[in-house]
């Protein structure tokens, strides 16, 4: 049987996350699915996270912080990587810390490597040239580079036509986030609108700027970064944070329709709660970035100009008013995400089908 190591970040403990999982707090049986990787014919294991004092801790962070890469995490996973047939990385720096060692040390790890890249495409597009070519450099090495845009895909491929990068369609555990019926469109009371993340892309100011001018509406945030990115918004909104996949389905069901306010990106900022969205049929208002169109046509979610707190608010207002609109994107949206799986499991089965087939034709 072929064995397939994940090296998820280094404060992650899958052992823990499975337990959460049993008790509600988590969506899937591991972090974005990997578990899947069973079906596909794999003895599957996952990187070791430890406990760390804080002399360690800072260490660890600072060599990550110099290098992108957390060769601490990755050098006490080493005899893990060592006995696998293929490693899976999910974030930027586990995808170069792999690829370090792997140079470093090529007799000790042959595994095929299926790496992922996420936000360093938008770190790099600003920056040197210098930095890109080393960037290039190194993804060259990697047997696969998986990326959940198409603009990511091509940016990456325009650095380097050496770079084996292709993008996949991010998923959510199905079975997490399951409903037979479209909930029905309420028009009887003040809009509720929700909208949850905690990343950097999230454009809280953008999106306090547009719904502070909109009416009758009721807004309801999930977010641990939103009092920290803004400087005032209406008393009467509802700031919280989730602590649990039921919460998370409360706030779904509350909700009339979902804003994901975001600055500009390349890697699909957002795509999990448009996800979670369309599978509860709840209609959804997003920034036209980051390539969410390669999940979503315009007429499935409402887009509105990134930064535009004036395109945003022109959206809400004409959801606000308009319940057959409502509607009509709620079901598009709805039959999308059932039609194209995009689902957890597909989204391992995509870079397992990538890989093999790489395998099959002699790649190198």
């Amino acid at each position: 049987m072929r064995t397939a190591f994940v090296l998820l970040w280094a404060e992650i403990s899958v052992e823990n996350w499975k337990k959460s999982f049993d008790e509600g707090l988590r969506p899937d049986r591991t972090p974005y699915g990997y578990h899947y990787l069973e079906e596909s014919g794999f003895d599957v294991l996952y990187s070791k996270s430890v406990s760390e004092n804080p002399i360690s801790r800072i260490f660890r962070k600072i060599v990550s912080k110099i290098f992108r890469a957390d060769l601490v995490h990755a050098l006490r996973n080493i005899r893990g990587m060592a006995k696998a047939d293929y490693i899976f990385t999910h974030t930027d720096k586990e995808t170069f810390s792999v690829l370090l060692l792997r140079t470093a040390f090529p007799w000790l790890i042959k595994a095929r490597t299926v790496c992922q890249i996420i936000w360093t495409p938008d770190v790099l597009k600003q920056q040197s040239k210098f930095g890109a070519r080393i960037l290039g450099a190194v993804l060259r090495k990697a047997d696969l580079v998986i990326t959940l845009s198409s603009q990511n895909q091509d940016w990456l491929n325009q650095l380097d036509s050496r770079i084996n990068a292709r993008s996949v369609k991010f998923g959510i555990c199905r079975d997490s986030f399951l409903t037979e019926e479209l909930p029905a469109i309420r028009d009887d009371s003040a809009v509720r609108v929700l909208a949850i993340g905690n990343d950097e892309h999230r454009d809280w100011n953008t999106f306090c700027a547009a719904l502070s001018e909109v009416s009758d509406i009721r807004v309801r945030v999930l977010s641990r970064t939103f009092k920290k990115s803004v400087t005032s918004y209406p008393d009467e909104w509802e700031i919280q944070s989730a602590n649990s996949l039921g919460e998370v389905k409360d706030a779904y069901a509350w909700a009339d329709l979902v804003v994901v306010p975001l600055k500009s990106n390349m890697h699909a900022s957002g795509i999990t709660c448009v996800l979670e969205a369309a599978f509860l049929g709840v209609p959804v208002i997003a920034a036209n970035t980051g390539g969410l169109t390669d999940y979503f046509e315009d007429g499935e979610v409402m887009y509105y100009e990134t930064g535009s707190a004036e395109s945003l608010g022109s959206q809400v207002r004409r959801f606000a008013t308009d319940v057959s609109a409502r509607r009509s994107y709620q079901r598009a949206a709805f039959e999308r995400a059932r039609k194209e799986t995009l689902t957890s499991k597909n989204y391992i089965d995509q870079q397992v089908s990538l890989i093999l087939a790489r395998d099959a034709i002699g790649g190198t």
